[in-house]
């Protein structure tokens, strides 16, 4: 009782550990009607009184019609609700603060009893009802003669009817004729088992039944000569003051593996958390949570009395939910790693192959990429040419270094094969055209194999000049001058004769030159359209084709003047042991 605003007796309820009460259900109203029935006050002047409950609509809520509460809420959580019991249709407001109290009359009651209206916060009604949760109750205290019992419970509140007594109460008991009072405490005697401090009687005669049942708790049984003796009903049994009577303790001897739980018809056997009754109705046996609806996201993992919950490999758990692990941030690949769910890939770049988490180099040259020779490298490859040739803009076909030569030997080697008037040396074998690379019909794979790597192209047992060329153009090569080749001694004779060659050389080399030009028409033609021809054949091959001019003298000779020519001979043969050299 007291007359203080909502909020105020709000926090009086939660400062000794309880909240406004209730009425969610017919059951927790019926505790209301029950407690403010008995209530021992003298009715007020006006003939009702007005109690506060835990119902509210806060500040900025709008009030709700279609809802059983309206859009009130509870003050201890929710809306939740199997019952309502409104005297009227609450106000509709969307900025005002409502609470809601109950109306009670007094004396005889009236239809309005009980019933829930709201109203505004601030003043004040005649009093509040609190609820307490509490882990156990004491029955009320049963007194054996006349006397009277004063409650005091935890939450400071004094009350001489309680018909269950919160944990922790403590009772003050007074008896008539008796000078000093006593108390004793409600309290936890054992598992889900509350009882008093001191068993009773309280307040019992000193002999005889007819007097308070003798000081008995339950029976009293008159043994006569002013004695008896106390009896207690079956499931209980008598206490140690004799005249109490407490539970019979089904529970003596251990009857269960964790915990048992007394009662007057018997016992029952509980298990710790993750753990069930085995059939037996005694024995614990381990709980597979796994084996249920899987409480993980992927895997459950059962122990004893528990589980935990793990994640399948490439994934992490974080905070209840598997995530995919990016395996590639701890670089498990040589070169490329992609991230993938659960797993990951490793890639290798071009010129690579992969081998698992490595990454191999591939051998280009294995597929013969290049027209010339091929050298395999890190990652790639390098193509280069022979003698004569130079790397083209692909970078892997070979292009003649010189035009003008390739038209020279052409036509040299033309009249030196069509029967040309100009004696050839019977000791001095025929220059040949040798294609580079493979080409169908080759008779010799040593110079093939030569070919390839750009080396010098041999054939029969001398050593010619390589000249190799194909349709593309550049700058012509000079050839070098010749020089005496090593290890040939020369007499002054030679020396002489050497000069008067030379002498001789100019008149015949002018002759020359006039006959040659006469040719060179014709000769031109045919070299080009036979250029054009070996151009197609390569373009279609891929291949270049070469012409190696044959040791020994030269069988390019005008005649009539082979014997003042003849000196020369032995330059134009300096010559060519210079160019294969070179």
């Amino acid at each position: 009782m007291g007359s203080q605003p909502f909020q105020e007796a709000l926090e009086s309820c939660r400062a000794n550990g309880g909240d406004l009460a209730t009425a969610k259900d017919a059951g927790e109203a019926q505790h209301i009607h029950t407690l403010l029935s008995a209530l021992p006050v003298e009715p007020p002047p006006s003939g009702q009184r007005r109690f506060w409950m835990g119902l509210q609509l806060p500040r900025r809520h709008c009030s709700q019609q279609h809802k059983p509460l309206r859009g009130f809420l509870w003050t201890s959580g929710g809306e939740e609700t199997t019952y309502t019991n409104w005297a009227r249709e609450p106000r509709g407001t969307c900025t005002a603060r409502r609470c809601v109290h109950v109306a009670v009359s007094y004396p005889g009651g009236s239809s309005g009893d009980f019933k829930w209206s709201d109203g505004v916060c601030s003043p004040g009604v005649d009093g509040y009802l609190c609820k307490f949760s509490f882990k156990g109750m004491c029955q009320a205290i049963e007194l054996s003669g006349p006397g009277s019992v004063t409650y005091s419970t935890p939450f400071n509140a004094k009350s001489p009817s309680l018909t269950l007594v919160p944990f922790g109460s403590l009772a003050a008991v007074s008896c008539e004729g008796t000078p000093a009072g006593g108390y004793v405490l409600c309290l936890e005697q054992g598992p889900a088992l509350y009882g008093w401090s001191t068993d009773g009687p309280f307040c019992a005669p000193a002999t005889g039944c007819s007097t308070g049942n003798g000081g008995c708790a339950q029976v009293c049984v008159d043994d006569g000569a002013k004695s008896h003796h106390c009896q207690c009903h079956a499931g209980y049994q008598l206490g140690s003051d004799q005249h109490s009577c407490q539970l019979l303790d089904h529970c003596q001897g251990h009857p269960c593996e964790y915990r048992c739980l007394n009662s007057w018809v018997g016992f029952q056997c509980t298990c710790p958390p993750g753990y069930e009754l085995a059939e037996d109705g005694r024995s614990c046996l381990d709980a597979d949570e796994c084996a249920r609806a899987s409480p993980c996201p992927q895997l459950c993992i059962n122990s004893p009395g528990s589980f935990r919950c793990d994640c399948a490999e490439g994934f992490t758990l974080v905070a209840g939910r598997c995530q995919d692990l990016d395996e590639c941030s701890s670089q498990p690949c040589a070169q490329a790693c992609q991230n993938t769910a659960g797993s990951y890939r490793c890639h290798c770049g071009e010129g690579y192959v992969s081998s698992g988490h490595s990454c191999i180099d591939l051998d280009e040259c294995v597929e013969h990429p290049c027209q010339g020779t091929c050298s395999n490298t890190e990652g790639s490859f390098e193509c280069s040419c022979g003698g004569g040739y130079t790397l083209a803009a692909d970078r892997v076909s070979c292009a003649p270094k010189d035009v003008t030569t390739t038209l020279l030997a052409t036509a040299l080697g033309l009249m030196s094969a069509g029967g040309g008037q100009a004696p050839t040396p019977a000791a001095a074998p025929r220059a040949q055209a040798t294609p580079l690379g493979t080409t169908p019909g080759h008779t010799d794979p040593t110079a093939t194999q030569s070919g390839r790597r750009g080396g010098s192209l041999r054939t029969g047992q001398g050593s010619g000049t390589v000249a190799d060329f194909s349709s593309g153009s550049s700058s012509p090569v000079t050839l070098p001058t010749a020089r005496e080749p090593p290890g040939r001694d020369r007499t002054p004779n030679q020396v002489k004769t050497q000069e008067e060659g030379r002498v001789w050389l100019l008149p015949c080399v002018l002759g020359s030159v006039a006959a040659l030009l006469l040719l060179l028409c014709p000769v031109a033609l045919f070299v080009y359209r036979r250029h054009s021809a070996a151009a197609e054949k390569v373009n279609k091959a891929g291949d270049f084709y070469s012409w190696i001019q044959a040791a020994g003298s030269s069988s390019l000779r005008i005649p009539g003047k082979a014997a003042v020519c003849n000196p020369a001979a032995d330059n134009y043969m300096e010559l060519e042991a210079n160019q294969t050299a070179v």
